[in-house]
């Protein structure tokens, strides 16, 4: 109830500003400035809310430490973690946040370093984060071989003996530690002004951007009379729809399951990854299908649409090498192709998202901004390739192996939770794997990634799509030797 009274609370500021400033500059722009005013308030609210979720008062850390020791009754000091009950559900054991226990027989449990089931990689604390409202219940496994923890929770710490006296095995049930009255207020303080703080700032960062906008785009007009190149664009209209329509029946031509085969696809994909990798990834991996399948998708959308793309101007060499028509149209069909698959594929892993009894939030619609932003990257790293596969057809090759190197390095079925910090910020430079996080954080973690996250997935888009922008207007009279 909280979070949903914080959320209401941040869309009804979002929506008194953005009017407020609307109403102020609307006047002053033409329609260009307009679409990208839209855009650039759309992009503000998402990072606002980002900034608000890095000081969240609606999270609460949880830590469980081993502490190694016996009470008269122990003759061990075990730990096993059987189960974290949340408002009287049980939902099992989440992955930690920080830490790490080993799993066995069907628990989370702790080993002295003189036990022969310890690990190096194990740690004597974890923690888990819960909802700030959220009752929670930590439930051990007691017997005479258990010893004792010490659970810190809203700001309070508590030395619990998980032992029972005799053989017998019965659950310990201890009922966690609500947070403070204050602590709350001060959290949510804090929430607004970060909140407030970056939206006022991206308001005034809208206004530089959309003049600037403003001027490039001046010339361009939307009414009756039209700039020549936006006539140029809609002009070819007719022959980009046939494009589209020509590579996606071309795609399942002779085919008997014909678009089934857009979804059957990436399911069979998941099934042969869930048969491989569960019993060794998805032990300790909460939603683990859910988990692989966010993977999965993504990464899959991206090797179509470049690889698809790599080859789109040579494919139509024999259209534009007669006719005067812009080449990135044929790379565009490509790409759009491919987004109609990965469209048809997220509906299905939406449906794996409701069997999985995950709760649908608010938050999924922030998976517009990874969206949109891969679609970005594609089209960007599809004009590089198919440009250098014009004058180097070694690329396909390349590409080849780099993507099958790509889907090991991007986390799609291991969890890289017990990595160092530096290996994990290692893994923030593979534009994939941002993408993929984000999925994740998202919908299995309903949290939302910070504003340095969404600044770098909008970077690498932009630098890239720029990249190719750049390699297509230097190099467009040249394809035409090398076709």
């Amino acid at each position: 109830m909280m979070r949903a009274g914080l959320t209401l609370m941040e869309l009804a500021v979002s929506v008194c500003i953005l009017t407020v400033w609307y109403r102020v500059l609307w006047r002053g722009y033409r329609q260009a400035g307009r679409a990208a005013a839209v855009l650039s308030g759309f992009c503000a609210v998402f990072l606002a809310f980002s900034a608000a979720a890095a000081v969240s008062p609606a999270s609460r850390p949880v830590t469980i430490t081993a502490l190694d020791e016996k009470s008269e009754f122990s003759e061990n000091t075990q730990i096993y973690l059987q189960d974290l009950i949340v408002d009287g559900k049980s939902g099992g054991i989440p992955g930690p946040a920080f830490g790490r226990w080993r799993w066995y027989h069907d628990m989370y449990c702790w080993f002295a370093e003189d036990d022969e089931r310890h690990t190096d990689e194990m740690t004597d604390s974890i923690s888990f984060t819960f909802g700030a409202e959220e009752r929670v219940e930590a439930v051990f496994f007691g017997n005479r071989w258990k010893g004792k923890v010490r659970i810190e929770s809203g700001g309070e710490a508590a030395v619990f003996d998980t032992c029972r006296e005799g053989d017998e095995n019965v659950p310990v049930r201890i009922s966690l530690q609500d947070v403070g009255i204050g602590q709350r207020l001060k959290n949510l303080a804090a929430h607004f002004l970060g909140f407030a703080l970056v939206l006022l700032f991206l308001c005034a960062a809208i206004s530089v951007v959309t003049g600037i906008a403003e001027k490039m785009l001046r010339g361009l007009k939307f009414g009756k009379k039209k700039h020549p190149y936006v006539q140029k664009l809609l002009g070819y209209q007719f022959l980009f729809e046939e494009l589209v329509s020509r590579d996606f029946k071309k795609k399942y031509k002779r085919t008997v399951l014909g678009m089934v085969w857009s979804v059957l696809s990436p399911l069979l994909q998941l099934l042969v990854m869930w048969l491989v990798f569960s019993k060794f990834f998805g032990r300790n991996t909460a939603h683990y299908v859910v988990y692989i399948f966010a993977g999965n998708i993504v990464y899959t959308y991206f090797n179509e649409s470049t690889s698809s793309g790599m080859t789109s101007l040579m494919d139509n060499s024999a259209i534009y090498s007669k006719v005067n028509v812009p080449k990135y149209l044929f790379l565009f069909s490509k790409n759009v192709t491919s987004f109609i698959n990965f469209a048809l594929t997220l509906m299905i892993f939406f449906v794996f998202v409701a069997l999985d009894q995950i709760t649908f939030t608010w938050k999924f619609v922030l998976l517009l901004y990874p969206i949109f932003f891969l679609v970005l990257f594609n089209i960007g790293v599809g004009l590089i390739l198919s440009a250098l596969f014009v004058f180097f057809r070694d690329i396909q090759y390349l590409w080849s192996i780099f993507t099958q190197l790509l889907m090991y390095i991007s986390a799609i079925f291991y969890n890289i939770d017990q990595y160092s910090m530096l290996a994990k910020n290692l893994f923030l430079l593979n534009p994939i794997y941002l993408f993929i996080r984000y999925f994740r954080k998202i919908v299995i973690e309903a949290t939302i990634p910070t504003v340095w996250f969404h600044l770098l997935m909008a970077g690498d888009a932009v630098a890239v799509l720029a990249l190719g922008c750049w390699m297509y207007k230097k190099y467009n009279t040249k394809f035409l030797y090398y076709v």
